[in-house]
């Protein structure tokens, strides 16, 4: 069986024609416990970390089938409004019915909220959103990178499920890499790297391209430059223009 990690994912070769593809998150120190450092609605928490291992599956062209937390609180009461959050957010996807699973704990009386969770999706191998991006392409950053309060305090801001699964239906769009914790620059960084290309920055980019993008607030796209217009009147959230390949 042929395993290899690209960017976030670890894929598998499932079939001939498909692959299998695994994402992975955690979340700490934000919900309503006693020691949370960031306080949140739990489903909130959820929400946005459930939004991460979908978005960097959809991102890359795969369909997402199970999501299963790991949750290290006790079901009652914060492991239901966690698994509510979770709910809500696969709710949004309409194009796919994803099966939640997963566990709780329930024999250490926990004081911090805390989670793992883990996506498993399929994609054609043809449909894989991987090492398309060539030189005249250009890179546009959708949402703003956000982290901690700035997230729950500017939600007009931040790429919601449905805005994901709105670009990951677009054949048009090359690549798409969700910002994380590494932020903007890490990312464009990886995506010039692995596709031996380079960028002319814009001259106008007011973002800081360092900062952590957090729960997948933004993503960076790639696309032909005839296609920049639609974009702009698919996704109603931020639009920066990053810089053209060359």
């Amino acid at each position: 069986m042929n395993i290899k990690q690209i960017r976030d994912l670890t894929v598998i070769d499932f079939d001939e024609n498909r692959y299998l593809g695994i994402s992975c998150d955690s979340c700490g120190g934000i919900g309503l416990k006693e020691h949370d450092f960031v306080k949140a609605e739990p489903q909130l928490v959820a929400y946005h970390t459930g939004k991460v291992v979908l978005a960097e599956l959809m991102s890359m062209g795969f369909t997402p089938m199970i999501l299963a937390d790991g949750l290290a609180v006790e079901m009652n009461d914060t492991g239901k409004q966690l698994m509510e959050g979770f709910n809500e957010v696969l709710s949004k996807l309409k194009t796919t019915k994803v099966h939640l699973t997963g566990s709780t704990e329930e024999n250490i009386k926990t004081v911090q909220t805390s989670m793992g969770v883990t996506c498993i999706g399929i994609c054609d191998k043809d449909k894989l959103k991987y090492k398309k991006t060539v030189k005249n392409d250009v890179c546009m950053l959708i949402g703003l990178p956000l982290v901690g309060n700035d997230v729950v305090n500017n939600p007009d801001k931040v790429l919601d499920i449905n805005d994901f699964e709105k670009l990951y239906l677009c054949d048009y769009i090359k690549e798409m890499l969700p910002v994380g914790s590494r932020g903007t620059a890490a990312e464009l960084d990886d995506l010039c790297e692995y596709n031996g290309i380079k960028i002319k920055p814009s001259e106008n980019i007011s973002i800081d391209l360092k900062h952590s993008g957090g729960p997948s607030c933004s993503c960076l796209i790639t696309v032909d430059e005839k296609y920049v217009d639609i974009i702009k009147d698919l996704v109603d959230k931020p639009i920066n223009f990053i810089g053209t390949f060359y």
